[in-house]
Parts: C-alpha cells; structure tokens; sequence
C-alpha cells in the first residue's frame, strides 16, 4: 500500500524525465501506451501521479472542456499502468485515485485490475493476448481451422508481405477503406500519423502491408516493446479479406517472434466478430476495468447533454 501523502500530481512540462524514463525502462509493468512520446502523441494533456522520488507512477491524460478538467482515455490507447521499481503490481489505484487534485471533476479510464473505489463504477472488458514463449510449431497447432486455411490461401495466391515505411499511404488507405467503420476526426488522424511516425523513428513501430500483382490490399501497424508487441491498426480490402491477407501478416509477426518470452497483444475490441478473429489464433481473454465518475455541477451536464443533442 502506498502512503498518500507522498503521492503528487506533476504535469506534462514539470516531469523529470531522466527518471521517468528510467523507470519505463526497467518496468515489467509498464505498457507502451505509458511511454512519454506515446502520450505526447494521443493525449490532449497528461501529468503523472508520483510516488516519492519516482518509485511509482500512474500516467494521467486528461482534456479541458467547458474550462473544466476531464481525466479520459485517450484514442489508440486501452488502459493506464501503474508501474514501480519493483515490478510486482502492488500497489493499489485506490491510493492513486486519492490522490487526484479535486480539479477534476469527471473522470472516465481503464485500469487491468478490479478495485472497488468509493463513488467510482467499474464496467469489466476484455482484450486479447497471445503468449509467444512457445515454439512456432506449438503456437500455429492452435490455431483454428480457419486460420490456418487463410494463411495457405494468402500464400496460393501468391500475397506478397512488404515491410515499409509509407505512413501518409497507410493512413489514406485507413480512411478509404475502414474509416466509415471509425469514424475518427480530422485531429484522430494527425495524432494516428503522428503516433506512427514516431514509433517508427524510435524503433518500436512495424509498418507491414500485403500485395497482390503489385496492389496493396492491407496494412497492418505493430508497436514493439522488449517484452510485448501490440497491434494497433489495420485495414484490408474486400480483396485482400477474401484472400486472408490480415491472418498472413498476424501469422508473419507470430512466427518471427515466437519462442521468445514476449506477448501479443491483440489490442482487444468490443465488436465480437473482431475478437473472435483473434481468438482463432489461440489469443486468451484478458480483463480489464473502465472507471467512472462524474462530479460535474447538475447544470454543467443538462447544457452538456443539449449541446450532445444539438449536434445530432
């Protein structure tokens, strides 16, 4: 259990990054959605709550609207982290969450683990995650039927896997061919490009598309961590379904990481016929918990809710 008093809100611009880093470093703990360029890229703003002298961190995004200070979970990301120096998961979020400056009134998070907080509600989700310590041959031996006669089929026709670097491409061919699904606005894709195109120059981004006679028919993106990778956008033609390009890219990432103590992270979603495309590849549920809270004034949320009916 953490002491309190000794956690601290700090802001964006009055991190000490040098231990910041050094803890994201050396964390089991820590997602990538944690890292301080990831967070600079999706969140409108973010500070962190600090134990001590950084012996602990929860990172917190939040935006401003209507002058007030909301805690949300930023798009292409799925959860917070609290990590420490001793990689164990010990600490409680209730202690963390007590700590909030009373400046935020609504809050809205996930969170892996299932706390009961007073005047919080917590709704349970899943995602999905593969473990790639096994080999190759025991991994693909869990695939479904499907999966399995998807990627032979990508290769018989002769799919051709390019590794590239292309993000302005990727990023058309999302919107022309999954944007009417999303639904993201013009400031969800600059901060999609922009979190590609560093996570390209760091290193830690995989930029992957299938051809056939020379035509792109998917895309696929991978965040990499020493300990985990993380899919975090794709896309595919009604060719390239028809022809399984999407289960030949997964299946690329898989077998070039597998018999490694590493984790596929599925990135998890809420439609069930996108979950169920992971699970054919033997990926297991893993839970996970969204936060709310809402002490927003009885006249701040009816003006909300007839601006939200306005725009309707």
């Amino acid at each position: 259990m953490a002491n309190i008093k000794t956690i601290r809100f700090v802001e964006r611009k009055d991190i000490d990054l040098i231990k910041y880093n050094k803890l994201v470093r050396q964390s089991k703990d820590v997602t990538i959605y944690c890292y301080d360029w990831y967070l600079d890229a999706t969140a409108d703003n973010w500070g962190l709550l600090v134990l001590g002298d950084y012996k602990a961190v929860l990172p917190i995004p939040y935006t401003i609207k209507y002058g007030l200070k909301i805690i949300y979970q930023p798009y292409f990301t799925r959860e917070l982290t609290i990590f420490s120096e001793e990689n164990n998961n010990s600490y409680n979020l209730t202690d963390f969450i007590s700590a909030l400056p009373t400046t935020f009134k609504k809050v809205d998070f996930n969170f892996f683990k299932n706390e009961k907080i007073k005047g919080f509600e917590a709704l349970e989700t899943v995602h999905q995650e593969l473990d790639l310590t096994p080999s190759y041959e025991t991994i693909y031996s869990n695939y479904s039927k499907n999966t399995k006669r998807l990627i032979k089929k990508a290769i018989k026709q002769k799919c051709l896997l390019n590794q590239t670097e292309d993000v302005n491409r990727f990023i058309d061919f999302f919107k022309k061919n999954t944007g009417h699904q999303v639904n993201y606005t013009t400031s969800h894709y600059e901060n999609l490009n922009k979190l590609m195109l560093t996570a390209l120059k760091n290193k830690q981004g995989l930029l992957y598309e299938v051809l056939i006679e020379n035509r792109t028919v998917a895309f696929a993106f991978y965040l990499l961590q020493d300990h985990r990778i993380t899919y975090l956008k794709g896309s595919a033609t009604e060719e390239g379904k028809k022809a399984g390009a999407m289960f030949l890219m997964m299946n690329k990432v898989i077998e070039d990481n597998s018999n490694q103590p590493i984790t596929f992270d599925f990135g998890g979603s809420k439609i069930e016929s996108i979950a169920q495309f992971y699970n054919k590849f033997g990926a297991k549920n893993r839970n996970y918990f969204s936060y709310r809270k809402n002490e927003l004034s009885w006249i701040v949320k009816k003006g909300k809710n007839i601006r939200d009916l306005l725009k309707n």
